[in-house]
């Protein structure tokens, strides 16, 4: 079983937060001393900042990914998680939903989170089931997914290692 899903962190500020505050403090710092400092340095701190700013970019639009063999399941997205399935104790898997404000308007999406309780301590992936949208009416945010909870990509996998460990 191989998919790719939406990978979502699981830390407030992540590396791809810092990346473009990095970047975009470079480019101020270079703006603002221009006068001050040499061409070289000038175009060196743009150069970094650029290249910062790529990273970021390519960041964003990676996906996280998994693959489940009869003996292990593998999570990547940049570095890989191997997790056999021998050490596994159990598996949960909730859902909740992600909401910020901005400028009056309310955003959510709903996040689904897979742990694997293991002898090593626990292991935590999380996956978007539906993107930031706007959320103009009051309610339940679980009404956003409109599937079934057994097809998602995380349902599916815990079935599919639950059948391996038989």
């Amino acid at each position: 079983m191989k998919e790719k899903y939406s990978y979502e962190s699981l830390k407030d500020l992540e590396p791809m937060d810092a990346l473009l505050f990095v970047s975009l403090a470079l480019f101020i710092i270079a703006l603002i001393k221009r006068e001050a400092i040499e061409t070289k340095v000038f175009f060196m701190l743009l150069a970094i900042s650029l290249v910062l700013f790529s990273c970021w970019i390519i960041y964003l639009n990676l996906q996280g990914s998994f693959t489940a063999d009869d003996k292990a399941v593998t999570f990547g997205k940049f570095s890989k998680k191997r997790i056999e399935y021998s050490s596994i104790k159990s598996i949960d898997i909730c859902r909740s939903t992600v909401t910020r404000r901005q400028k009056r308007k309310r955003y959510a999406k709903l996040v689904e989170w897979i742990t694997f309780h293991c002898e090593d301590g626990d292991h935590k992936f999380a996956g978007v089931l539906v993107p930031e949208r706007e959320r103009s009416s009051p309610g339940s945010e679980m009404s956003m997914y409109h599937n079934d909870w057994s097809v998602s990509p995380f349902s599916r996998l815990k079935v599919y290692i639950e059948e391996q460990m038989k």
